[in-house]
């Protein structure tokens, strides 16, 4: 028994020394990309589609928590995949640093801590760790600030969904309608599908979310990847119906619905009609994972399947 207490210890003491050392190689890049953080942060308030930043650090470390004794069940340091990964981030830190006058330089430097930090937990608990962390590693990624370009064209294509979807809602409703490009005529309003309308803030949430809900709920890659794949026509969807209904609430009820709570603020509600409509894809992934996991291989001569039970 003092023998097994002894391994124990020395294994605790071990973790502890490895957690010491990932802590200090953590707060040294951090503080040598201050100026970084910084800005970081200021995108994530300057910008509608950067407001999740601050929770994605959180969370991350909440699933390694929750993860903790795969995650460091079996710790070694790996040096060569390491230090590929630091002199990758070191590179990319000077690249971003010489082009600091570009308009896109600072995703640049956030992939680089990215590496840096993936880089220290290799190195302090090695491969086998990272690999059972691999999923709140690859939930970090969130943080990197999309360059600009895609970031207008994620939301020219939500707008043009949104219009679509809303142009049929209309007429599924028997509201008289015509369109012109983004621009809705129907009685007694004209209405824009402007950058504000294309929802890339809740669907921002939704998409997390969802995430979230794969990792904990499903087992398999590609019930992950089709639940997250069919968050797209969710998206387009919730976002139509929310220009029908201001628009519906606009004309027959109020016209202060057009500049009221729900337009300006309102797209919590339409984030949990969405979550709701994921609902029974989730279900029905679910369902095919456990039915899946219930078969059981015949005998090799009938060349079939059979249930468990």
């Amino acid at each position: 028994m003092n023998t097994n207490g002894r391994e124990i210890s020395g294994t605790d003491k071990s973790l502890t020394r490895r957690s010491l050392c990932f802590a200090f190689l953590f707060a040294g890049s951090c503080l040598s990309s201050l100026t970084p953080l910084k800005n970081l942060a200021l995108f994530a308030t300057t910008h509608d589609y950067g407001s999740h930043i601050f929770l994605i650090v959180p969370i991350s470390v909440c699933l390694i928590y929750l993860n903790r004794n795969q995650v460091f069940s079996k710790v070694r340091s790996n040096v060569v995949p390491s230090l590929v990964l630091f002199l990758t981030g070191g590179t990319l830190r000077a690249y971003a640093f010489n082009t600091r006058g570009g308009s896109d330089h600072l995703w640049l430097e956030i992939v680089s801590l990215l590496l840096l930090w993936t880089a220290a937990f290799i190195i302090c608990y090695g491969i086998h760790a990272f690999r059972a962390a691999l999923f709140p590693f690859l939930f970090l990624w969130l943080m990197v600030p999309a360059p600009d370009f895609l970031i207008q064209k994620a939301i020219s294509s939500l707008q043009a969904g949104s219009a679509t979807v809303a142009f049929w809602l209309f007429r599924i409703c028997n509201v008289p309608v015509f369109r012109e490009g983004l621009v809705f005529h129907i009685p007694t309003l004209d209405l824009e599908v402007a950058r504000e309308c294309s929802g890339i803030r809740s669907s921002t949430v939704l998409l997390i979310t969802t995430l979230l809900l794969g990792e904990f709920v499903l087992r398999t890659f590609w019930s992950k990847t089709i639940l997250v794949v069919s968050l797209a026509p969710i998206v387009v969807l919730k976002n139509g119906l929310r220009i029908v209904t201001i628009s519906a609430l606009t004309i027959y009820v109020n016209r202060g619905f057009l500049h009221g709570w729900l337009h300006e603020s309102g797209g919590i509600v339409f984030y949990l009609l969405g979550l709701l409509t994921l609902a029974p894809m989730l279900k029905v992934l679910k369902t095919l994972e456990m039915r899946s996991a219930d078969l059981k291989p015949l005998a090799p001569f009938t060349g079939g399947v059979r249930l468990s039970k």
